[in-house]
């Protein structure tokens, strides 16, 4: 009697736990509205796109800390151009779970979110997810560098992640006009500095 007990509550922990969602979302109701907004819907990628390794799959990484964590976590062999059709086909405990044009992999997102709302994984997957071709919003002044993925001074950080994707490292401190960041991209051995958002200059190492 004491074994079927057993059995039965692990059964009923096991069907609470699947109901309360995913562990990125709050419970299943934030699950499913995440599923009617985005999963088989059309995006375009709105930034540079240079994967991590990930097994087999790909690895874009939203909180900045797979660089730091594990240095030797290699950077894929491939380079997602900006505006590339991307098609959210789920989630899971961690991952935002993504499929690109002309690539075979599985795309995992990796966002700082868990257990929060919809809102606050919109609020991630827009660094990277864009509903509208995004050159169509770039100042034209700044297009063409762009879509050379060079960076020039009075970037903005948007047009920067645009032309070489989000940073592996950001450091930022206080300035006399705003926020002074400092940031790193390992595979290109350069850091750029940004002045109140906006590109000041930059350094290889």
């Amino acid at each position: 009697m004491k074994h079927k007990m057993g059995g039965l509550i692990g059964v009923l922990l096991w069907i609470l736990m699947a109901c309360q969602g995913t562990g990125i979302l709050q419970g299943s109701s934030q699950e499913r509205a995440f599923r009617e907004r985005y999963v088989q819907k059309p995006f375009y990628t709105a930034v540079f796109i240079h994967p991590y390794r990930y097994n087999e799959d790909y690895l874009i990484d939203l909180t900045g800390t797979v660089a730091e964590l594990d240095t030797e976590t290699p950077r894929a062999p491939v380079a997602v151009p900006l505006g590339s059709p991307v098609t959210i086909v789920g989630l899971d405990d961690k991952y935002v779970l993504a499929r690109i044009t002309g690539h075979m992999p599985l795309f995992r997102i990796l966002v700082r979110t868990q257990r929060g709302s919809l809102d606050d994984v919109a609020k991630e997957l827009a660094m990277v997810l864009s509903k509208e071709p995004p050159l169509q919003s770039v100042r034209p002044e700044m297009r063409i560098f762009i879509e050379r993925q060079e960076v020039r001074r009075g970037m903005t950080r948007r047009e920067v992640s645009m032309s070489w994707g989000l940073p592996d490292k950001i450091t930022s401190v206080p300035g006399a006009t705003g926020t002074i960041e400092e940031w790193t991209y390992f595979d290109r051995r350069t850091h750029i500095f940004l002045d109140n958002s906006t590109v000041t200059n930059w350094q290889q190492f």
